[in-house]
């Protein structure tokens, strides 16, 4: 410190020109304290840190960002909502004892590659429920026909059709799947020994996959496609084989030795990605697939030795895999992690009469945010409502035609608010609201097949369902559980089985703030609206 005037020998200053400078000094004092105060006093809505402007933006980029589903709201049976959820920031406090980090904005796009907006700021807190997102493409049903060459695409806007030429898929509900983003569609088609690629954009098949005869000709009537999109899975019933097939290229793997299939046959990939599950209705088990080396790394049996597996449902955090024993009247509750029956539920027989050596593999549904599972019986003529995980039957469910209802197909909203129940022996579906297992109604369609394809639209607005005998697809309007329109031959073909709705996939980022300062963004993350990961069909 400076020495005073008095200690370096001269007196201290007084009279006027003292208290001149003492008041110029108090000014001064006053005018930086002043700027001090409205730098800390503005910290938290300014690029500014205490009383120092911060150098740079040096916000963190946020972690832990995740898409999953909106769940049911009481009175949106045609809203289907995108919940984000992320980790709070660890960031240090500011100089006012304020968190750095006191705002979140989150940023949508229909495209992976397109312009993101932001669609909403939630402030420190760490979630976010995007209401009913828009601006996707509008979504297609693919229509697959049995015993005839084509599959028909259909604007669910305008309800116009176009006729595809493809091989002959039987009379499969699950040969057709689509990739998360909604661009490909790949058809099993068992008559014509192969599986074809189809662009959604063009609605023209791009690619042709031969299927080989192994011991008899190739049959394949099922596929499923990984989360990453980047591969399907397609069953060879006929020569006990799963072939692996690059989507982009078509490059078909070598086929995967699995158990004799029931047909129709059930296969699902585990929403992470990592496992496909093959029901194996001769062999009494199920196989498991390890995508990263496409081999077979458990079997699972089922009913003792006994069962035949029809139909497989997986939960969406991957867990659990659960699969319909046709002959013992049970589920088998597969954990995931130890390729063990950790538990076996009693339910009302599915035996099949109609379909020989098999059976319905669409007659399970796991509601969006996995805590039920329903099963359909066919003969038992009932559903069942499964609590799920810990598999504790919590309720039966009589349908309209209670002593003769038939079940043979399931199809949940993909908000999770209804379950559409296809009646197979009085050309019904019947209609159940989750939250509380209440038959709300019963809606005629035209004569269906069995199996019956049915499939929902990514915004819950319309339930598709194929009627085989009719030949059309009724259009059930969800708002009002009535038959808003009922599409023809000459849009969907002579032998409607197999009904797919395209998703529509929403890629999120998350960005956090300190007044005007933003962090980079995060990497987006895609929820596909509507795509039935690990499902039924």
């Amino acid at each position: 410190m400076a020495p005073s005037a008095k200690a370096r020998g001269r007196p201290a200053q007084t009279g006027p020109r003292a208290r001149r400078f003492m008041g110029t000094l108090l000014i001064a004092v006053a005018v930086q304290l002043t700027v001090l105060g409205a730098s800390l006093a503005s910290f938290t809505g300014a690029k500014t840190a205490g009383p120092q402007a911060l150098e740079s933006a040096t916000l963190a980029t946020p972690t832990g960002l995740v898409a999953a589903n909106g769940g049911c709201s009481a009175g949106e049976t045609q809203k289907t909502n995108v919940s984000a959820t992320w980790t709070a920031s660890a960031e240090k406090p500011d100089a006012n004892g304020n968190a750095m980090i006191n705002g979140y904005k989150v940023w949508r796009s229909t495209s992976s590659e397109g312009a993101y907006s932001s669609v909403g700021a939630t402030g420190i807190a760490t979630s976010f429920t995007d209401i009913n997102p828009s601006g996707a493409p509008t979504p297609q049903v693919f229509v697959g026909n049995g015993a005839v060459a084509t599959v028909h695409a259909v604007n669910t806007l305008t309800e116009a059709g176009t006729s595809i030429t493809t091989g002959t898929i039987g009379t499969e509900p699950n040969g057709m799947a689509v990739t998360p983003e909604g661009t490909k569609v790949v058809v099993a088609e068992g008559a014509s020994h192969q599986a074809q690629i189809i662009a959604v954009a063009s609605d023209t098949v791009t690619t042709t996959v031969a299927i080989p005869a192994g011991g008899s000709e190739s049959r394949p009537d099922a596929v499923a496609i990984t989360p990453n999109g980047l591969t399907a899975y397609v069953v060879d019933g006929a020569n006990k084989l799963v072939y692996p097939i690059t989507i982009s290229s078509g490059a078909r793997g070598a086929g995967i030795a699995v158990g004799t299939q029931g047909d129709p046959g059930a296969i699902v990939v585990t929403p992470n990605g990592a496992e496909v599950y093959v029901a194996n209705y001769g062999s009494h088990n199920v196989s498991v697939i390890s995508t990263s080396t496409n081999t077979v790394t458990a079997t699972v049996t089922i009913g003792g030795a006994t069962g035949k597996p029809i139909a497989l449902a997986v939960t969406p955090s991957s867990a659990h895999v659960y699969v319909a024993d046709q002959e013992n009247a049970k589920i088998d509750d597969i954990t995931t992690s130890s390729h063990t029956v950790s538990s076996t539920i009693t339910v009302p027989s599915m035996t099949d009469a109609n379909v020989a050596g098999g059976g319905d593999p669409n007659i399970l549904a796991i509601t969006p945010n996995g805590s039920k599972l329903y099963v359909a019986s066919f003969t038992g003529h009932k559903v069942t409502d499964i609590a799920i995980p810990g598999a504790t039957v919590t309720g039966e469910i009589a349908l309209f035609e209670a002593a003769t209802a038939a079940p043979n197909a399931l199809a949940l909203t993909p908000n999770g608010c209804q379950l559409y129940v296809h009646e197979h022996a009085h050309n019904v579906v019947d209609v159940i609201t989750v939250s509380s297992d209440a038959l709300a109604t019963h809606v005629a369609v035209a004569a269906t097949g069995d199996p019956t394809g049915m499939s929902v639209t990514p915004n819950s607005a319309s339930v598709y369902v194929a009627n085989t005998g009719g030949p059309s697809v009724s259009v059930i309007a969800t708002a009002t559980n009535t038959v808003s329109s009922t599409l023809k031959e000459a849009t969907v073909g002579k032998k409607p089985y197999a009904v797919l709705a395209t998703a529509s996939p929403y890629f999120y980022k998350l960005q956090a703030g300190h007044g005007g300062w933003q962090s980079p963004l995060t990497a987006s993350v895609m929820y596909p609206l509507g795509w039935n990961q690990g499902g039924w069909q």
